[in-house]
């Protein structure tokens, strides 16, 4: 709906001078000249048609339409001063939004996040664990972490990536139910034979079938097709549990080292399927607060202490 407004700047000048009603007194409020003070007034009467004040020698009054005008323009200021200063303030209280799984949350950025209040204390983080649903928005958050390639160029919404490769991981007890001996090295080419062929690979619900990257990865690109039945589990942290219960082999990384150097977990293939891992992102067309921007660059050097 188009305003049919005289210009902004024009009401903002009347509003000084009439509340002084003193053209000198509003030009050393709004630190401008008394000429810009009478040119503006005097845009303002062209524009509605009508005079604003009285002037005499050493007084201006105000003439019936500028008080009709002065109380909705002080109203309306009034109202307009309220709200950006609650804008601001809740501005000041929101924090710094990250989109972030659960998983990636408990598993590295909560200890990071640990000791970035320790020397950003009043900065606070707030975290959302919307950023694998269908109705995501990276504009939404400040800044987010989600899973996918690794593209080491140009990208205006990555600022930085976190490569984690992949490995299959399986829980000795799994083991032990098949009959494999936990210290044996595996290949990519044992999931097609038996004890392993009828194990449920656990993945996650993508379009992309990441099992089948790693095997082709693995096998130098051979036609190489995996016939183990897939358990699909979306929660990473559900199919972690899920591998160590024995459900399935899982494709790890190297956040589930507290599972493998606990023996809850094994790694025995020895392939890796690398080009993957948690990109840092912030929507280009988003302007980060300061806040934000201190948290961005202060993930960006804890990337780069890969820790």
């Amino acid at each position: 709906m188009k305003h049919h407004l005289p210009p902004l700047d024009t009401l903002k000048v009347f509003e000084s001078a009439a509340r002084h009603l003193s053209f000198t007194l509003a030009a050393e409020e709004l630190c401008i000249s008394k000429g810009a003070i009478s040119y503006q007034i005097r845009r303002l009467e062209e524009s509605l048609q009508c005079s604003l004040f009285k002037r005499s020698v050493r007084q201006v009054y105000l003439t019936e339409a500028g008080q009709t005008l002065l109380q909705t323009t002080r109203k309306l200021f009034d109202e307009l001063g309220e709200t950006l200063e609650h804008l601001a303030d809740r501005g000041a209280r929101s924090g710094v939004s990250v989109a972030v799984t659960t998983y990636v949350a408990a598993r590295w950025l909560s200890a990071h996040i640990s000791r970035f209040n320790e020397q950003h204390g009043e900065v606070a983080v707030l975290l959302q664990h919307s950023v694998n649903s269908a109705d995501f928005k990276l504009a939404d958050v400040d800044l987010a972490i989600r899973w996918g390639p690794c593209r080491q160029r140009a990208d205006p919404t990555r600022f930085a990536e976190l490569q984690m490769p992949l490995f299959p991981a399986i829980s000795p007890k799994l083991l032990e139910r098949i009959g494999v001996d936990s210290t044996l090295q595996l290949s990519a080419s044992d999931l097609q034979r038996e004890p392993f062929k009828s194990v449920p690979l656990l993945c996650e619900d993508r379009r992309q079938d990441m099992w089948q990257e790693w095997v082709q990865s693995s096998t130098g690109g051979r036609s190489l097709v995996l016939k183990n039945p897939l358990r699909t589990i979306s929660d990473a942290n559900v199919r972690v549990q899920a591998a160590v219960d024995g459900q399935g082999i899982i494709l790890a990384d190297n956040l589930m080292l507290n599972e493998l150097e606990n023996g809850l977990l094994v790694a025995p293939f020895k392939e890796k399927l690398t080009g993957f891992g948690y990109v840092f992102m912030s929507a280009a067309t988003r302007i980060l607060s300061d806040d934000a921007q201190t948290l961005k660059a202060w993930l960006m050097s804890r990337i780069g202490h890969q820790d």
